[in-house]
């Protein structure tokens, strides 16, 4: 244990003058980098009331699998296929519904409508992976809509029983570009039905929805390209006869916009039997290291087991708690970008309930928890949240970590205690009496 003590003042001060102390000490704590106090040597003896840090925490961390995850109305997600020797295989689909835009009672220009052309686009934001591999692109057509009448979707879920297993079109998506595809001209004219253009319910009953997919790729490799939902979509192009008896030509788009989501499929059996995760979902024996994966994989589980004596210290001031956790450098995992920032999360009532108060932020998370890489670590500032663990505001006191958000599938691997850099929970406190 590193410990730092500082001699208490002996005075009469009633308690607003030794709470203004302890705020006093907290401000100086908060910056330090190192255990030697920066600034400590400019102030006298008097007057600091007593501060110690101590790096003697014990923590222990594991890795575990997502139940579920509710991806329903996302703007933005991830379509491809991923196989690492590590984690396994990440099959990453989409799921939707489409309707024209905008919805209009004139429909498409009367009887004479004709459909000259239909395309499918898909266009990319981002990737992770091999762009030069090809992945084999199929587009489904939803059977049965009930998937979507309860919102609480459960995105790694096969959806086996809901689409027509032949494919409505198929396409090869290679490489950051758009994607056009040109489709049946029959199945453009059936999208040209003046009644289901002016009924949502109507149109929706009639074209429920489409399942986009790819392919899984041997070996392995693969890429997982970002792709908004705004970048999906469908034009058709037709002609008509106007009043005048003039031949007129438009378009009308087909945008996925209310009942959409994500999926996104894990299968840990892939990965190579010699570097695959061991312990998985075992939080009693301790690796040497732990797995963290966006989009619904794998997450880490951090155990604080020096808790019980913290709390027996009670009552005290803890003015930082700084968590710092080392990255495994040795990984070979595809994928593994490089992630720049830990999130995380805490539970209440066996439910996930976001990130720790500490790394909120006006519009998400804030920058707490960065890479730091000169040591190749990340360090979290957990002080509020800690405090309140102290105080027994939560029936779970462990912390779970994952990738911050991101538009870049993700994965890495992080070390626990049981490695020759452990984690480490530092903490700043005063002792109150």
């Amino acid at each position: 244990m590193t410990t730092l003590k500082f001699q208490r003042v002996r005075n009469n001060f009633s308690w607003p003058f030794r709470f203004l102390f302890l705020i006093l000490a907290s401000s100086l704590t908060s910056c330090y980098n190192e255990p030697g106090f920066l600034g400590n040597n400019l102030l006298p003896d008097d007057d600091i009331y007593q501060v110690e840090l101590d790096s003697s925490f014990k923590l222990s961390a594991y890795t575990l699998t997502m139940d579920t995850l509710n991806t329903f109305g996302s703007s933005e997600g991830f379509i491809g296929y991923i196989c690492s020797e590590e984690f396994g295989s990440t099959k990453a689909s989409f799921v939707g519904s489409f309707l024209p835009n905008p919805i209009s009672e004139e429909g498409f220009g009367g009887p004479t409508a004709k459909a000259d052309s239909l395309f499918f686009y898909l266009t990319v934001s981002g990737f992770s992976g091999d762009t030069l591999t090809p992945l084999q692109l199929k587009v489904h057509e939803l059977t049965n809509r009930s998937l979507f009448f309860n919102k609480a979707i459960n995105a790694l879920k096969p959806i086996d029983g809901f689409y027509n297993p032949e494919p409505f079109f198929t396409a090869t998506l290679q490489g950051i570009k758009t994607l056009k595809v040109p489709l049946p001209l029959d199945y453009a004219q059936t999208l040209m039905d003046s009644l289901a253009l002016s009924d949502t319910s109507v149109f929706l009953e009639k074209f429920k929805g489409f399942y986009i997919t790819v392919d899984e790729l041997d070996g392995f490799g693969g890429v997982c390209y970002s792709v908004p939902t705004t970048a999906m979509f469908m034009t058709l192009y037709y002609h008509y006869t106007d009043a005048n008896n003039d031949i007129k030509t438009s378009s009308k788009s087909f945008f996925f916009t209310y009942d959409k989501y994500f999926q996104y499929l894990h299968d840990v059996s892939k990965a190579n039997p010699d570097k695959r995760i061991q312990h998985l979902n075992d939080t009693i024996n301790q690796d040497t290291v732990f797995y963290i994966q966006n989009i619904g994989g794998v997450y880490g589980k951090i155990k604080l087991d020096s808790l019980s004596n913290w709390k027996r210290k009670m009552p005290i001031v803890v003015h930082k708690a700084q968590l710092i956790i080392s990255r495994n450098s040795n990984s070979e995992t595809l994928g593994d970008s490089l992630i720049n920032q830990l999130a995380i999360y805490y539970k209440e009532n066996g439910q996930f309930q976001g990130y720790i108060d500490d790394q909120k932020g006006t519009n998400g998370i804030n920058t707490n928890g960065r890479y730091w890489p000169y040591n190749n670590s990340y360090s979290i500032d957990i002080t509020y949240h800690f405090n309140k663990i102290l105080q027994g505001d939560f029936d779970d006191n462990s912390i779970y970590v994952f990738p911050a958000p991101s538009s870049y599938y993700q994965s890495s691997i992080l070390k626990t205690s049981n490695s020759s850099t452990p984690i480490k929970l530092i903490i700043t406190y005063s002792k109150l009496k």
